[in-house]
């Protein structure tokens, strides 16, 4: 549930900027732009009445769900759900999560609004999402709070509420859900909902990468890479944008493929400048697809291919990257 960012490009050649669907001219770095889906808590809440059984361990998480243990219910759930130590099986994991959640769990009822929420198991149905997160989040479940929050910001199925949506990822973040953190992050910095302050953003995105948010991390690279909140280091940008990419974060791979390209904060290289770009690329992130045709246009650690930069340009097109459309223009 955080915003990824992209670099812009100029003249056909990688430029380094943290941007995401805005232009502000050649070299600029510019802000704005999509949230990525709801993130999906892995962890659950123990009822009062007794511990839940060890994640991972099927027997035990039997029987302890039979027993009517809601926190073994949603331990076994998760099992299914990912296939730990069992067939992997998306409507069991959700029968199970529906279980633990009539039975009071606040946790069963996050994980299974996010089941409606992307239709695993059932049919997807973002109004009975909602109303599990808030059934979540009311029972103190910080990740209910914080994926309420992305429904609230992005108005599915419940009407767009900045304001309200700020709430609820401070209610998150303060839960110590290091992906309420992140998010609120970009409220705060991008002035949506909360007063505009570049200094408490970086506090919240560095909170979040604390808690192994790789989004956040690489939001964190960008503040430090332009020096908005913070002092410019780019050895230390560099450092995060490599954290948030190891992490499976597709924009930080491109953002930091950019620093690579141009030899900032780290030494130059372009044949890993091209295997960051194609990570952003495969990873879906558009303007990672745009900076990979420019090197193969410009034979820059590969050799000059002029058929895939066009291919690559319309990928890019075609994932919103406006760049790429107007690149791709230039070809037959």
């Amino acid at each position: 549930m955080v915003r990824p960012r992209w670099l812009e490009i100029c003249a056909g050649l990688v430029a380094t900027a943290a941007v995401q669907t805005t232009s502000a001219g050649c070299g600029a770095a510019t802000h704005g732009g999509p949230v990525v889906a709801s993130i999906h808590a892995h962890t659950a809440t123990a009822p009062a009445d007794a511990a839940p059984c060890k994640l991972g361990d099927m027997a035990d998480c039997t029987i302890r769900c039979r027993e009517r243990h809601p926190g073994s219910c949603v331990h076994l759930g998760l099992m299914y759900e990912t296939g730990k130590g069992v067939a992997r099986d998306d409507a069991r994991a959700a029968a199970l999560y529906e279980d633990a959640c009539e039975a009071g769990d606040a946790q069963g009822c996050s994980n299974l609004g996010f089941m409606y929420e992307t239709g695993k198991g059932v049919a997807r149905d973002e109004a009975r999402a909602v109303a599990l997160y808030q059934q979540a989040c009311d029972g103190r479940d910080a990740h209910g709070c914080g994926n309420l929050g992305f429904m609230v910001e992005t108005g599915r199925s419940v009407a767009k509420d900045d304001a309200r949506a700020v709430a609820l990822y401070q209610q998150a973040c303060d839960g110590l859900d290091a992906h309420g953190c992140g998010n609120l992050g970009f409220m705060v910095e991008t002035g949506r909902g909360a007063a505009k302050d570049d200094t408490r953003a970086v506090a919240l995105y560095r909170r979040a990468c604390d808690g192994h948010d790789a989004h956040g991390c690489g939001n964190l690279g960008f503040m430090v890479e332009t020096g908005r909140g913070v002092a410019n280091d780019d050895a230390r940008a560099v450092a995060l944008y490599r954290q948030a990419c190891d992490g499976g974060d597709a924009h930080g791979c491109g953002n930091l493929g950019s620093m690579v390209a141009r030899g900032r904060g780290v030494a130059k290289d372009d044949a890993l400048a091209l295997a960051l770009d194609e990570r952003a690329c495969d990873g879906g992130e558009a303007h990672g697809c745009f900076n990979l045709g420019t090197l193969y246009e410009g034979g820059i650690g590969v050799p000059k291919d002029d058929v895939r930069a066009a291919a690559l340009y319309e990928q890019a097109c075609t994932g919103g990257d406006s760049a790429g459309c107007e690149q791709r223009k230039r070809f037959p």
